[in-house]
């Protein structure tokens, strides 16, 4: 896409309330994340940010010279490695090898923070499964680790040499090259080695492959990104790099930074929306700085903590978890979120931006108000005449306490007293969600997030499989994403069958009957499908999106903003 006049120099500032979750690209996930993850970080295929949906769901090269494969077995790729992609090394500027390439996959299975987008690989990948278990069985001993995820092979992922990978999936994976464009699939650097993803002295050694590094991280005050002195325009056709640098300040007052980004005094808004009230107002005379786009968002949606002995272990009572569906005032959140042009009712899991995607609503209600009499009945049936109590986590910051709050409501019109636990987003899901000890303790019983896709088009198993799936689940182990901890055998083997069939609409029917399943299970609540919204200031120009973030930062550009001279395409 052509853009006008852009130009290159200044710092666009970014103004919020919290922090990401990691830096680290093994254990990033959170949307804030995504959103300044792309400028430091490579994979050997990405995608274009663009306007498009056809355009921006295409996988393009990154880091190799063209994604070859698969072969005619439909099982094997291979990649080489551009001449020119380096790391920003602490030492030294180097060249990234395929062995880095490898590594960085190898390293989503460390026992001692495994990702949470391993899932996705160890599904894919011929032998990963087997290569995770070998290194778990090392112990804990991070030294003794670090040799065993150095050393130890993985049948279907070789370094062939320097500057040539290839990867062998365990069955044809149509959306293979989906996975290998996520940000966990970025290569690691040999200095990875010496620290567990995730501590706090690994999240201040992050080391570059993109346009910009991480030039200071002050964990919930600030993060600064300036230019790396590895990257060279020529080795990237993705991203254009404008300005010099990207400043992240965080700890403010939500209604400060609307007035910031407003004012001009800052140019993006970074982990908040703007206030309900002003956002319908922005949205109505259609504002400039309001940029909308339809994501696919499942969010917010009602996670069921199934592992939950509070009020007797009534959350493993399916006629409870239906009647939370029946019980929640999906039209009230809904207005809390911007109102019906900027989301839709959700009474399903896979929504209309999935190919997947059919019409299906088993607990529909009226204007999606709700059912309040009707998940009365279905909690006497289920033992609790008198109704219960549950503990509802939330994140505190942004409109989520107000759709907490209008969520209190509407259950407490069931019989369902919701005791609100407010948490830091850090919080909610280090400390409850992924926490296998809070979910069995009952720290939590319910709990309001969200789910951004981490691709387009073709995704029925980036909702299904990354929320629902345990077919890698063993004890408190292997859950991932799946906060609620469901299992099901049904459910997996639909799945695992959608997974495996090389043909799309089989795939696609499998994953709908997965979506009937855990509806009929009640698994969670859906509430709504968010569309995507940011706000920049006025002087941002060439916001453009990209799969899973909030805009492409990389190519956008400040205006009033001297060329920086010297520096061009």
């Amino acid at each position: 896409m052509a853009v006008e006049n852009p130009r290159y120099g200044g710092t666009l500032t970014m103004v919020g309330a919290g922090d990401v979750d990691f830096l680290d690209p093994a254990l990033a996930y959170h949307t804030v994340t995504r959103g300044i993850i792309r400028a430091y970080t490579r994979q050997l295929v990405t995608y274009r940010s663009s306007l498009d949906r056809a355009a921006v769901a295409m996988i393009v090269p990154d880091l190799a010279t063209a994604a070859d494969g698969p072969d005619a077995d439909g099982r094997r790729y291979r990649f080489t490695l551009k001449d020119d992609v380096c790391w920003d090394a602490p030492t030294r500027i180097r060249p990234i090898t395929a062995h880095d390439v490898v590594r960085g996959i190898k390293r989503l299975a460390h026992p001692l923070a495994p990702s949470p987008g391993l899932p996705y690989f160890l599904s894919s990948i011929e032998g990963l499964s087997e290569f995770r278990d070998r290194v778990a069985a090392v112990g804990d001993d991070p030294a003794t680790i670090a040799d065993a995820l150095e050393t130890t092979g993985v049948a279907g992922l070789r370094a062939e040499d320097e500057r040539t990978v290839t990867f062998t999936t365990i069955r044809p994976i149509p959306d293979f090259l989906n996975i290998l464009a996520l940000p966990f699939a970025t290569p690691a650097p040999v200095e990875y080695l010496r620290g567990v993803p995730g501590t706090a002295a690994q999240e201040q050694r992050v080391i570059s492959c993109g346009p910009y590094r991480v030039a200071g991280y002050h964990p919930g005050e600030t993060i600064a990104l300036t230019r790396s002195a590895a990257w060279t325009p020529g080795s990237d056709d993705i991203r254009a790099a404008y300005v010099d640098e990207i400043v992240v300040r965080q700890g403010l007052d939500e209604d400060k930074c609307f007035a910031l980004v407003m004012s001009g005094e800052a140019d993006m808004l970074w982990d908040i929306q703007p206030p309900t009230d002003r956002l319908q107002g922005l949205f109505a005379t259609g504002d400039p700085r309001l940029e909308v786009f339809p994501a696919g968002l499942f969010s917010p949606y009602l996670v069921i903590n199934m592992w939950s002995a509070n009020a007797g272990g009534a959350l493993a009572r399916p006629k409870v978890r239906q009647a939370l569906q029946f019980a929640v005032d999906k039209a009230e959140v809904s207005r809390v979120w911007g109102g019906p042009r900027l989301n839709d009712i959700a009474d399903q899991l896979l929504p209309p931006l999935c190919t997947a995607h059919r019409p299906f609503a088993p607990y529909a209600t009226g204007g999606g108000r709700g059912d309040p009499e009707r998940a009365r009945l279905l909690l006497g049936e289920a033992g609790y005449p008198e109704g219960l109590t549950l503990k509802l986590v939330f994140r505190d910051r942004d409109i989520h306490p107000e759709t907490a709050e209008v969520v209190r409501e509407a259950l407490a019109r069931a019989g369902i007293t919701a005791e609100l636990v407010p948490a830091s987003i850090g919080e909610l899901f280090g400390s409850y969600l992924a926490s296998p000890r809070a979910a069995r303790e009952g720290r939590w019983d319910i709990a309001l997030t969200g789910w951004e896709p981490d691709w387009h088009g073709h995704n029925g198993r980036v909702y299904l499989q990354a929320l629902f799936d345990s077919s890698a689940a063993s004890g408190d182990e292997g859950w991932g994403t799946n906060f609620g901890h469901y299992r099901s055998a049904r459910t997996d083997q639909l799945i695992a069958g959608a997974l495996s069939s090389s043909d799309q609409d089989l795939a696609d029917e499998l994953f709908r009957s997965a979506e009937a399943e855990i509806m009929q299970d009640a698994a969670v609540v859906p509430i709504l499908f968010a569309h995507q919204y940011w706000l920049h200031a006025s002087r941002v120009r060439g916001w453009l999106p990209y799969p899973v973030l909030n805009g492409d930062l990389t190519n956008l550009w400040l205006d009033g903003t001297d060329d920086r001279e010297g520096y061009h395409l």
